[in-house]
C-alpha cells in the first residue's frame, strides 16, 4: 500500500513519543504492524507501521511548514502485534512515564527482536534487507514436568461455590455482555480456583474466542501449567521468561497465527498476538512478581484492566489472599467480587499456632526451631508424610560482625551488608551478586573475632540436620534454582519421596498442591513483616496465608505453626484466625490518613549516578521543576524529598529519590513524562521513574 506511514522508531528515549510520517514506495507493500528500516538525522533505524497518514503534502504540526518525507528503505513483512497493540502500547508509556518504543517492544519476544537486529545491521552493511525465517527446533520445555502433571481431568461435580463462581463468569464473558465489570475471585487456598479458570475458558474456546492466564512465576507452579495443557493440548502455548530465545519465539508465534487459543505465562503472556480475545485471568492477582522492575515498569493487573477495555474481554483477578487495590476496586463498585469461601473438599483450613520466640529464648532454646514445631516434625516423620518450611532469606548468616570493633563487611558497590553462604564458604552481595572471599581476621582491627549473626535458608537446613540427619531434605531458593528446569526437578524430587521436607524462601508458597503434606512451619515471620516499607503487613500476611494453604489440602488434616518474635502483629494475628479484617482494619486507617494505594497514587522518581554529588545537584533541579509544574500543583500533587534511597548505593550507584504523592484518580505519570521531555538531563545522570510501585527502596 502506498502513502504516508506512520513510523514508531526503535529507540529507547522519551523524546520520542510519537510516530514519524515516511513516504511508503510505489513499489513497496506495509501494513500495519510491520517493520520497517527507515532514515532518522544521519542514522539507520529500526521501525513499526502503526497507522497511515493521509496522502499529499505534509504539514508539520508545530511550524505549520511542508515537510519533504523520507522514504521507508527497507519492509520486513509482519505484522508483529494485532491491531490493539498500538493503542495499549501507547497507554503503558503514558500512564507509566517510559519510552514509546520501550512499550512497544512489550508485545515482540526476544527472539524477534534479535532477528530484527541482525536484518536492520545487515542493511546498513550491504543496502538490502534479509530476515531470517527458520523455524528455532522445538526444545524440551523446562515447565513441563510429567512427574508433576496429574494428566487431570474435569471432575464430575462441582461445589456450589465454584458453580456460581462459574456461572459469573460466563455469564460476564458473553460476547452480548459489552458492560462487565472485572471479577475478583476470593477463594481460600484448596477452593478449586484454577477448575474455575479452565471451565471458564473452555466456555470461551467454545464460542470462538480465545483465552490469556497469567501466573505469578511460571517455573515455581508446574502443575498449572500442566493441568492447561492436559484439558487443552495443543491449543495451548507458554510464554515465560525461562524459555530461551527459539522456544519463545516458536510459542509467540503459535499464538500469532492462529495455532493457539490459549496462552499462559507469567506477566509477558499478556502481550500474546491473540486475535478475539475474550478472556483473561491473573491468579494470585495480589503477587508482587507481575510488578515489572525495569522500564516500562507496568503493573499487569493494571494493564491487563486497560487491555480487556480496549478488546471488551473479561478480566478476572483470583486470589486467597486479594491485593488492597482489588478489594477496595470491588468496594467501591469498580470491580464485582465472587467468593469461593471454603475448599472443595469441604475440609476445614488448617490450624495455625503463633509461638512466640522471645519466650523460647528467654527458656534457653537458641536453635532456629522452637520446641513445638521440633515435635511437630518429629510426627509428621513418624506418620511418613510431609512438610514445608518457610524462611524468607538466603544464605546462611545475614552478616558477619566483629565482636571487637562492630565491623561489618560490606559490598563496596552497594550500600548493603553481604550475607554469609556456608556451602560456598564466601560473603555474597545479594543486591549486585559480588562475592567475596570469608576474612580470616577483621579488616579493620585484625580480630579472629569475626561472628555469624542472623540465618537464612542454609542456617536452616544445617540446624535442620542436627535434628533429622537422614530425613530427605528439598532446599528451593535462589542458589539452588540457578540453573534452568531446577524448579521443576526439585518439585518432582520433593513428589517422589514419600516423607520428605521442602525447605525454602517464598517460592515455597506458590500454588504447590501436594495433597500429603500435613504441617507448615515458618522458622522467623518477622523477616518479611519488619521490611521498611508500607506495603510490608499487606505482604507478610499475604505470604503466611499462602504458605498456610499448603497443609492439609487432600484427606490429611494439616497443621501450621508460625515462630514470631511479635505474636501481637495484626498480620500474625490474622493468619492465626484466617480472618484477614483483622489486618484489614489497621491498614485502612493507616494507608487513608498517609495518602497510600488504594486511597492515593503514588510515583517513585529514583536518580542515579556514579558520582553522589551529581545525584544531589540533578536531584535538587527536578525538585525544582516539579514544584513549578502547573499540572502537578493543579491536582494537589505532594511531594516529598530528595533523600537517598533506603538503599542508598546499588552496583557503584548513588541513589537518591523524590517521592510523589496525589489523590486516587490522579494519573501521575503522563504529568511527570511531560516534566521530563522539557529536562535536559546530563549523560551520567539516570532516570526511573516508577507509577504506583511496589516498594520505595
Amino acid at each position: 500500500m502506498s502513502g504516508v506511514a506512520q513510523i514508531v522508531i526503535s529507540l529507547a528515549t522519551r523524546a520520542i513519543d510519537a510516530p514519524f510520517a515516511y513516504v511508503v514506495p510505489n513499489d513497496m507493500q506495509v501494513e500495519i504492524g510491520d517493520a520497517v528500516i527507515v532514515e532518522l538525522g544521519a542514522q539507520t533505524v529500526l521501525g513499526f507501521v502503526v497507522g497511515w497518514e493521509k496522502e499529499g503534502a505534509y504539514v508539520d504540526a508545530k511550524s505549520g511548514k511542508v515537510i519533504d518525507l523520507k522514504p521507508i528503505l527497507a519492509h520486513i513483512p509482519g505484522p508483529f502485534f494485532t491491531s490493539y497493540s498500538y493503542e495499549l502500547a501507547v497507554w503503558i508509556a503514558r500512564y507509566y512515564a517510559a519510552p514509546l518504543s520501550e512499550s512497544l517492544k512489550l508485545f515482540l519476544p526476544i527472539g524477534l527482536a534479535v532477528r530484527l537486529k541482525k536484518a536492520l545491521s545487515n542493511y546498513s552493511a550491504t543496502g538490502e534487507v534479509k530476515m531470517p525465517v527458520r523455524r528455532p527446533r522445538k526444545t524440551h520445555d523446562a515447565t513441563d514436568n510429567t512427574q508433576l502433571n496429574d494428566l487431570h481431568h474435569k471432575p464430575e461435580k462441582l461445589t456450589e461455590g465454584q458453580r456460581e463462581a462459574l456461572t459469573a463468569v460466563i455469564q460476564d464473558s458473553a460476547p452480548r455482555n459489552t458492560s462487565s465489570k472485572p471479577i475478583v475471585l476470593e477463594g481460600v487456598t484448596g477452593s478449586g480456583k484454577t477448575e474455575v479458570y479452565l471451565q471458564a475458558i473452555e466456555a470461551v474456546r467454545q464460542i470462538g474466542k480465545t483465552a490469556i492466564m497469567l501466573v505469578p512465576e511460571i517455573s515455581l507452579t508446574p502443575q498449572t501449567v500442566g493441568r492447561i495443557r492436559s484439558r487443552f493440548g495443543d491449543d495451548v502455548a507458554v510464554l515465560h521468561s525461562g524459555l530461551s530465545d527459539g522456544e519463545r519465539y516458536t510459542q509467540w508465534e503459535k499464538a500469532r497465527t492462529g495455532d493457539c487459543g490459549v496462552v499462559i505465562g507469567a506477566r509477558s503472556a499478556l502481550f500474546a498476538p491473540l486475535s478475539n480475545l475474550g478472556l483473561v485471568i491473573v491468579d494470585e492477582e495480589h503477587d508482587s512478581s507481575y510488578k515489572q522492575n525495569n522500564s516500562p515498569r507496568y503493573h499487569a493487573r493494571e494493564v491487563a484492566e486497560k487491555l480487556c477495555e480496549l478488546t471488551g474481554a473479561l478480566l478476572v483477578l483470583g486470589s486467597a489472599t486479594p491485593s488492597m487495590e482489588a478489594l477496595h476496586a470491588a468496594e467501591i463498585g469498580a470491580y464485582r467480587m465472587v467468593k469461593l469461601p471454603e475448599r472443595v473438599n469441604k475440609h476445614p483450613l488448617p490450624q495455625v499456632t503463633l509461638v512466640d520466640l522471645r519466650r523460647e529464648f528467654t527458656e534457653g532454646n537458641r536453635s532456629m526451631f522452637s520446641r513445638k514445631l521440633l515435635d511437630a516434625l518429629s510426627q509428621v516423620r513418624e506418620r511418613n508424610e510431609k512438610a514445608i518450611l518457610l524462611m524468607n532469606r538466603r544464605g546462611f548468616a545475614n552478616f558477619l560482625l566483629c565482636r571487637e570493633c562492630s565491623y561489618v563487611p560490606g559490598c563496596e558497590s552497594c550500600s548493603t551488608s553481604l550475607t554469609y553462604h556456608q556451602t560456598q564458604h564466601h560473603l555474597r552481595c545479594h543486591q549486585c551478586n559480588c562475592i567475596k572471599p570469608v576474612p580470616d581476621q577483621c579488616p579493620e582491627c585484625q580480630s579472629p573475632y569475626l561472628r555469624q549473626f542472623g540465618g537464612g535458608v542454609q542456617r536452616v537446613a544445617s540446624d535442620f540436620r542436627d535434628y533429622f540427619e537422614d530425613w530427605p531434605l528439598v532446599r528451593m531458593d535462589a542458589d539452588t534454582t540457578a540453573e534452568k528446569g531446577a524448579h521443576g526437578r526439585l518439585l518432582e524430587e520433593f513428589a517422589q519421596h514419600p516423607s520428605a521436607v521442602l525447605l525454602g524462601t517464598q517460592m515455597v508458597a506458590k500454588g504447590h498442591d501436594f495433597p500429603d503434606v500435613t504441617l507448615v512451619g515458618v522458622i522467623n515471620a518477622d523477616v518479611t513483616l519488619n521490611l521498611p516499607d508500607f506495603r510490608a503487613a499487606e505482604r507478610g500476611y499475604q505470604l503466611l496465608e499462602q504458605v498456610a494453604g499448603r497443609a492439609g489440602r487432600a484427606e490429611l488434616p494439616g497443621e501450621v505453626i508460625v515462630q514470631t518474635y511479635s505474636p501481637e502483629n495484626p498480620a500474625c494475628r490474622a493468619v492465626a484466625a484466617h480472618d484477614s479484617e483483622i489486618l484489614l482494619e489497621n491498614e485502612r486507617i493507616m494507608r487513608k490518613s498517609f495518602g497510600y494505594p488504594p486511597y492515593g497514587s503514588l510515583c517513585n522518581i529514583v536518580i542515579s549516578s556514579s558520582t553522589e554529588e551529581k545525584v544531589e545537584r540533578f536531584s535538587a533541579r527536578l525538585q525544582d521543576v516539579l514544584r513549578k509544574s502547573d499540572d502537578l500543583r493543579s491536582v494537589g500533587a505532594t511531594l516529598l524529598g530528595p533523600a537517598p534511597c533506603i538503599l542508598s548505593k546499588k552496583s557503584r550507584q548513588y541513589r537518591h529519590h523524590i517521592l510523589l504523592k496525589a489523590s486516587a484518580d490522579t494519573e501521575l505519570g503522563p504529568m511527570i513524562q511531560d516534566v521530563l521531555k522539557e529536562l535536559s538531563k546530563p549523560a551520567d545522570v539516570k532516570l526511573s521513574v516508577d507509577v504506583n510501585p511496589t516498594d520505595t527502596f
